[in-house]
């Protein structure tokens, strides 16, 4: 072969052939990271999101990091790309694979898992707990627990907007709504507001709902304007700004002005009047001497085992009772630390003359005073428990539950055994009337109190007030379409209920209304007892204008204790240990916690 023939083949083995080619295309898409298995792309290509927890992270020209992330937060998926397992050899080592993302087993299992959270206020890392992690390993093998982030940021929003839907549905097929709000620090200093929601069902059913908890929109400021803009914004959000009848909130005179401002009825709490009026009363030198002596006697025992342990001794029972101590913001602590102390003060006093360094016992006089003191607070202990619910009808129990307590009083009156008590007795009338008489000029009690069939105009403890809660009511009547108004039947399953709550009714005589109106049928049929429910009378009345009212009243709550309940959740949702918590998380957890009834 000449020169030039062995150039040409030198030159054709240097030219890479097609098969050579195809080799090293196949070769580079091996050579695709495995990391892209488990991550998606963002738009602009300098993201990886995963598939596993939404997180996103920059891919900085490289998977490093992304590779990184897997290891930590999600090694088993690493592991499985790993070491596939062949099917048979799965199933002869009855090792199956994991459930895969779109399992719809896992989902449901995802789903119970952060219900779990939600309910019990579990925090998102109780995932990575050993033993929980353990026990789902035993019980669902093929189940692999997601990330604490993938709850977090992927499931927990997921859910609330779900549950939103059908929170937004409910509150769209209503007309009237009654709120309640209050402002709450966290353990984080964190200021919050919290805003429940109520109305009636097609089928009166009372019905609450929380819409938020989440700071200001100015956390920095808490002035009236503040709150009434972050109010507005919220109840904007769900369409309710036409539908409150009033706003139920304490008696700080920043939410009244906040309500001024909105143009919204504001209805103070009766429970957290009643709770100011008993402050009042402690706050008397006769009271607070004795209070104090109770306080140290209860606190020498919270503070010593041995005494604690003496005490239970010496009751001889299986379930010992143990002393209660009095806390200013908790509602009624003082009456049930008295009440406590009565109840075993004589195995008290045998344990305190038993031991060393005790406070003194309480002597027989300082006996007689807390009797007198326990039966004076007996009947706000009583009123607050009555109005603080959200699953009956309580704003009508307003105007009845302030002339039981003064009924009550008038018994007392004859009953007390010191001089103390009689001179606390004058002090209690007095604040009586100050706080609670001008609950019965309000109009939304008075109208639910008419529309009552327990109470009707029975229900007030002034005559003339009743007939001013009827004149409202005419006005009340006038602003809705006109319907044929029909005689309301007796619901005659509940006439059976014999016991009474009030009983200042009993002797009260009846009174008629001489109105020829739509009210006057409805005013001379027999009251129902006051241990029925009013609602199922509305239910089972035929239509008319005062199912309407009914129906736009009985929503409103007389006290604002739901929005303190949601605070006491909200202490436990952002405890010491989860203070980092974020405020939309925060918001996210109440909201499903609360409203769990809507799923």
């Amino acid at each position: 072969m000449d020169d030039e023939g062995r150039m040409e083949n030198y030159l054709k083995r240097l030219e890479p052939t097609e098969e050579v080619e195809t080799e090293s295309a196949q070769k580079r898409k091996r050579e695709r990271s495995v990391v892209w298995d488990h991550f998606k792309k963002s738009s602009d290509k300098a993201y990886g999101i995963c598939n596993y927890c939404g997180k996103h992270l920059k891919t900085a020209g490289n998977t490093s990091n992304l590779l990184d992330h897997l290891k930590r937060l999600h090694p088993s998926r690493m592991t499985a790309d790993k070491e596939p397992m062949p099917k048979t050899m799965a199933t002869f080592l009855n090792k199956e694979p994991f459930y895969g993302s779109d399992s719809n087993v896992k989902k449901r299992l995802d789903k119970k898992v952060m219900d779990m959270i939600v309910k019990d206020v579990r925090p998102f890392s109780c995932v990575h707990d050993e033993g929980f992690v353990e026990l789902m390993q035993e019980a669902v093998p093929r189940y692999k627990l997601p990330s604490r982030t993938y709850f977090r940021d992927v499931m927990l929003p997921t859910e609330y907007d779900l549950l939103s839907l059908k929170l937004r549905a409910a509150l769209e097929a209503v007309k009237h709504v009654g709120l309640t709000t209050d402002l709450w620090t966290s353990a984080a200093n964190e200021g919050y507001i919290t805003i429940t929601c109520h109305f009636i069902t097609e089928n009166f059913k009372l019905t609450s709902a929380l819409l938020s908890t989440a700071p200001l929109m100015t956390p920095t400021n808490h002035n009236a304007q503040n709150i009434a803009d972050s109010i507005s914004l919220m109840l904007a959000k769900w369409g309710l700004l036409s539908k409150v009848v009033t706003v139920t909130t304490d008696n700080d005179s920043t939410m009244k002005k906040a309500c001024d401002i909105l143009e919204f009825k504001h209805l103070p709490c009766l429970a957290h009047t009643i709770n100011l009026l008993a402050q009042d009363i402690l706050k008397l030198a006769a009271v607070n001497v004795i209070i104090s002596k109770c306080k140290r006697i209860v606190t020498y025992f919270k503070h010593s085992t041995i005494a604690t342990a003496k005490l239970k001794e010496a009751q001889n029972t299986n379930e010992p009772l143990l002393l209660i101590q009095e806390v200013s913001t908790r509602w009624n602590s003082a009456y049930a630390m008295v009440k406590r102390i009565l109840q075993i003060n004589e195995y008290v006093t045998l344990t305190l003359l038993k031991l060393r360094n005790g406070p003194s016992p309480i002597t027989n006089e300082e006996l007689d005073v807390l009797n007198d003191l326990s039966d004076l607070l007996s009947p706000f202990h009583e009123a607050t428990l009555s109005v603080s619910t959200n699953t009956k009808v309580s704003v009508s129990l307003i105007i009845p539950v302030i002339a039981e307590i003064h009924h009550k009083m008038n018994q007392v009156k004859a009953q007390l055994r010191t001089q103390e008590g009689k001179k606390i007795y004058v002090v209690v009338q007095k604040r009586l009337v100050e706080r609670l008489d001008s609950f019965e000029t309000h109009t939304i009690p008075r109208i639910a109190t008419l529309i009552d069939p327990r109470f009707k105009k029975d229900g007030f403890l002034r005559s003339s007030n009743a007939e001013q809660a009827a004149e409202a009511l005419e006005l009340e009547l006038l602003s809705l379409e006109p319907t044929t108004p029909r005689r309301p039947p007796t619901p005659e399953s509940t006439l059976n209920e014999a016991s009474s709550k009030f009983s200042f009714l009993q002797n009260k005589p009846k009174v008629k209304s001489t109105r020829a109106d739509a009210t006057r049928q409805f005013m001379e049929n027999e009251n129902i007892p006051d241990t029925c429910d009013p609602l199922k009378y509305w239910e089972m009345t035929a239509d008319n204008e005062l199912k309407l009212v009914a129906k736009k009243f009985f929503c409103v709550q007389a006290s604002s204790c739901e929005s303190e309940r949601v605070f006491s959740l909200a202490g436990q949702t952002i405890s010491d240990r989860r203070t980092r918590l974020k405020p939309e998380v925060v918001d996210q957890l109440l909201f499903l916690n609360k409203n769990r009834h809507f799923n």
